[in-house]
């Protein structure tokens, strides 16, 4: 069943795509190139019909240009564009436009696990009240295998510090992995014991990456075809015994998943390594939010710490970190036991591995550079400094 669900994802996700292709940026299609974005028709159009801001509803934009400016991401083309508003000053004069990328098998591989849907459904449901200061989202549109996601240009704000690749090379300072922490333990608490009803309506069980019927059977078949090829790719980072741990785990899928989404569950960011915060004046904001959803919060502090902290590091302060968030956690009136938390930690490591060896081993998610290797090197790490084969054997396997 699993097999069939994956085959008629794929099979949709290709014929969006040609059908896409087909029509080009007319009859329904959303424009991909940046030349078919750059015009005040394109933006008015996705004000007025995709608009998430109240104040958007009722300014035009009278000219658009592009800005010569590269930005790195992964499977997104982004783009800053000027614009002149009517009534003149009623918006901002840059915004930042996100579209699907130029790679096709890039956008095939977008399109079939829903990110560009997910994040655009963020955006519309969560920019009102979310507890951390997120990009203002003007206006999202999806449409088969595109989207056009419009927001603040965060570059124009001079509160405001970005990261770089450099960044999570050299990992934070630990008062900058505190200030994460901290940020993380405030939008956990918020969202923390909400009703399965309450979950539902806010970001729905079917754009979960992991427990919707379409992405449950995605996420194995991909987990299970990833192992061959980023032992082909980095063999030296990701080794024969933690290969072969990699697929006893999967052999467990329905198990890890049952123990992974237990109640009481949260919101969380899901790729929270430190690329996806920012600094917010003396706080911490963040962006990019392709792989919420609601799971246990431990889950982003781990994905954050085994991504972003160099292991050496991270090794001599990994409890002391985790401490640090429970306290917190408590702060903003959860209570998680420190025990709890740890096994936890323990537990979802598995997850943080097996994002890296996905994107390395299928190759179009991420850019196959010095960096992600690093990262598959730190998640390998992490499984064995703290004993997720032991955590398998006597949680899962007993």
């Amino acid at each position: 069943m699993s097999r069939l669900a994956a085959a008629t994802s794929v099979m949709t996700s290709t014929g969006q795509l040609a059908l896409d292709g087909l029509l080009g940026g007319f009859a329904g299609a959303l424009p991909m190139r940046t030349v078919d974005v750059a015009s005040a028709n394109f933006v008015n159009t996705l004000l007025s019909s995709h608009g998430i801001r109240e104040e958007s509803s009722e300014v035009r934009a009278v000219e658009v240009e592009t800005q010569d400016i590269q930005t790195v991401s992964s499977n997104c083309n982004n783009l800053v564009i000027e614009v002149q508003w009517s009534p003149a000053g009623s918006m901002p004069d840059t915004l930042f436009l996100k579209l699907p990328c130029a790679e096709l098998a890039t956008r095939w591989f977008c399109n079939t696990i829903g990110v560009w849907e997910l994040e655009c459904e963020f955006f519309r449901r969560f920019s009102g009240d979310f507890p951390v200061r997120l990009p203002k989202a003007y206006a999202a549109a999806t449409r088969r295998s595109r989207f056009a996601l419009l927001q603040e240009n965060l570059h124009e704000d001079p509160t405001v510090e970005l990261f770089v690749n450099a960044d999570m090379t050299i990992g934070p300072s630990k008062e900058r992995v505190e200030a994460c922490l901290r940020t993380l333990a405030r939008v956990h608490s918020f969202y923390h014991g909400w009703s399965t009803e309450e979950r539902e309506r806010r970001l729905p069980l079917s754009l979960h990456p992991f427990l919707s019927p379409r992405m449950n059977a995605i996420s194995r078949f991909m987990n299970q075809r990833a192992v061959a090829p980023c032992r082909q790719k980095a063999p030296a980072s990701f080794p024969a015994e933690t290969a072969a741990l990699y697929q006893r785990a999967m052999q467990h899928w329905d198990a890890l998943l049952a123990w992974w989404y237990r109640e009481p569950l949260t919101l969380v960011h899901g790729d929270s390594h430190l690329g996806n915060f920012f600094v917010d004046g003396t706080a911490m904001g963040m962006l990019d939010f392709q792989a919420a959803h609601w799971g246990k919060g431990i889950r982003d502090v781990q994905y954050f710490l085994i991504d972003s902290v160099p292991t050496s590091t991270l090794a001599d302060h990994e409890e002391e970190f985790v401490r640090y968030y429970v306290a917190e956690l408590a702060a903003f009136g959860v209570d998680l036991p420190f025990a709890t938390a740890w096994e936890q930690y323990r537990a979802y490591s598995f997850q943080t591995l097996m994002t890296i060896v996905v994107s390395l081993g299928l190759g179009p998610l991420t850019e196959k550079d010095s960096l992600m290797e690093e990262i598959l090197r730190r998640a390998v790490a992490a499984v064995e400094r703290v004993d997720f084969a032991g955590w398998l054997e006597n949680t899962i396997l007993e």
